[in-house]
């Protein structure tokens, strides 16, 4: 009986313990699963239960590779099947990270220590997991803020830089080439951008620049109206290509277009106002000595006349006093464009058609376009709603424009030719929504330089010689068409064309619809 007892007794703490070992198990936080030398599950605890979504029930007895992604899947039992043969280790004992497969097909890490018992002449091998999932998705937002960091701090260093650029005082096609190239530096790989920034009809890029599918724009708005724009473009195919760009790098190409917008609106403002002052000063220097040099040129050009008819039996003498008359005459159309500049508000505003103002002013330049042997085109609607303006000063910007056209063909065809042509023309159109009246006149003769656009009209400069040309013509046409709330613009293309436009706005106060005269 006593052997009886001892033995019920070994049995009975052989069976606590192995309850007490199975509660340990189930009862882990990790899971575990003990698999025999074939690959087959003897043992899978509560928490892989929750890890691979299966019940005990579902997988014991089955392949552990069942909870294998591919390739493992494929791999497991020839690697099992080796470590049979061989001995040798290449996990067991180590702690490993790896990739589990859900039951509902979702890839999933984990941590696993594999270790190998023996019992008889079996093996069994046992695997603690630790799921890393949440361990491996904040690692993974951690690089992913940490990247956008870098990205972050990339973009700010761009913009301080393209900052830098755009306060360097720099001429704009400078700094154009200069932000072209910057705007490279803000992206992870700047050798797979390409980079161009377009301003007034001229491209300034990087020197690998080409247009893909792949590409962002951001306009660079001056005043309301397109100037330009910054262009990015992925020189191959990127990864996200429906997409490629991330909010943050259109918010920097965004912020680069409009510093580039905000420099142009302060250097035109800036030139607005040292114009003005010019303008100011010739109107003060007019007003001051205007009719002082009026009264004695006056008197020069009398004597020049009683000469001229005292000498008509002395050629030579002759010649000198008409001279002498012609340059007084300069002098004096030159005081004559001082004038208006201090004068400008004499005549009122008045309701007018362009087609009159053009007649009027065809009426006193025809016989010189014939002269020219300059084929003269006119296209200005009787249908156009009258504007109101100063009639005899916009009669004296058309004439202006007309001269300079006129001595522009003049210089590209000496003599007659068939490209020798002058055209008159004037639409209607709007600008930021305004109806405006446009007069265009254009020729095709020599064109502007690029290097004199920037200053047409600034009181004195001319590109004619002191015979020709007193420089003042543009200055003062500019001048009267800002009087009346307008603006001139120009296109020219050099040994081709120049094209100046006259815009005029209808809503200055007063606007008719009607042309016919009240």
């Amino acid at each position: 009986m006593s052997k009886r007892r001892q033995a019920a007794t070994v049995e009975e703490a052989t069976h606590d313990s192995t309850t007490w070992t199975q509660a340990i198990v189930e009862s882990a936080v990790d899971g575990i699963i003990t698999i025999d030398e074939t690959g087959k599950i003897e043992h899978f605890n509560r928490a892989a239960e929750r890890m691979f979504g299966y019940t005990a029930a579902e997988v014991v007895g089955h392949n552990v590779n069942m909870l294998m992604p591919e390739p493992m899947r494929s791999e497991h039992d020839v690697h099992l099947s080796r470590y049979r043969d061989t001995g040798k280790k290449h996990i067991i004992g180590l702690v490993r990270e790896l990739e589990g497969r859900h039951k509902n097909g979702r890839v999933f890490p984990f941590e696993i220590s594999i270790s190998e018992v023996s019992l008889g002449n079996r093996r069994i091998f046992t695997a603690i997991l630790h799921d890393i999932s949440a361990r491996k998705r904040n690692q993974e937002e951690k690089d992913r803020l940490f990247r956008d960091l870098n990205k972050r701090n990339m973009e700010i260093s761009s913009l301080y830089r393209v900052g830098e650029i755009i306060r360097s005082g720099q001429d704009m096609p400078e700094i154009c080439r200069r932000v072209s190239e910057e705007v490279r530096t803000a992206f992870a790989r700047p050798e797979a951008i390409g980079t161009v920034v377009r301003f007034d009809g001229e491209a300034y890029h990087c020197a690998e620049f080409k247009e893909t599918p792949w590409r962002m724009v951001a306009d660079i708005m001056v005043a309301g109206r397109k100037r330009g724009d910054v262009e990015v473009d992925y020189l191959e195919r990127p990864v996200n290509h429906c997409d490629p760009f991330l909010p943050q790098e259109r918010d920097l190409i965004s912020a680069i277009a409009a510093a580039l917008a905000e420099m142009v609106e302060r250097r035109d403002a800036e030139s607005k106002v040292i114009q003005a002052s010019k303008l100011a000063s010739i109107g003060e220097l007019a007003a001051g000595v205007g009719h002082e040099i009026n009264n004695p040129l006056n008197g020069i050009i009398n004597c020049a006349d009683i000469l001229i008819q005292v000498l008509t039996d002395r050629p030579k003498d002759r010649q000198f006093a008409e001279l002498i008359r012609s340059e007084a005459e300069r002098i004096a159309r030159i005081v004559q464009n001082l004038l208006t500049f201090s004068r400008q508000d004499r005549e009122s505003h008045s309701p007018a058609r362009l087609l009159d103002i053009v007649d009027a002013v065809l009426s006193l330049s025809r016989k010189k376009i014939a002269k020219s042997h300059v084929r003269l085109t006119v296209d200005v609607p009787e249908d156009l709603p009258k504007v109101k303006c100063r009639s005899e000063q916009m009669q004296q910007v058309l004439m202006n424009l007309i001269i300079n056209a006129l001595h522009a063909l003049d210089d590209k065809y000496p003599v007659a030719d068939a490209g020798k042509v002058l055209h008159i023309t004037a639409r209607q159109h709007e600008i930021d929504s305004r109806p405006w009246l446009r007069l265009t006149v254009e020729d095709h003769g020599a064109g502007i330089a690029p290097i004199h656009m920037d200053r047409l009209f600034d009181p004195f400069f001319t590109t004619k010689s002191r015979e020709v040309g007193t420089g003042l013509g543009l200055s003062v046409s500019d001048g009267i068409v800002k009087d009346h709330g307008g603006r001139i613009t120009v296109e020219s293309e050099i040994g081709k064309f120049a094209r100046f436009h006259v815009d005029l706005p209808l809503d200055n106060g007063w606007i008719s619809t009607s042309a016919v005269t009240d």
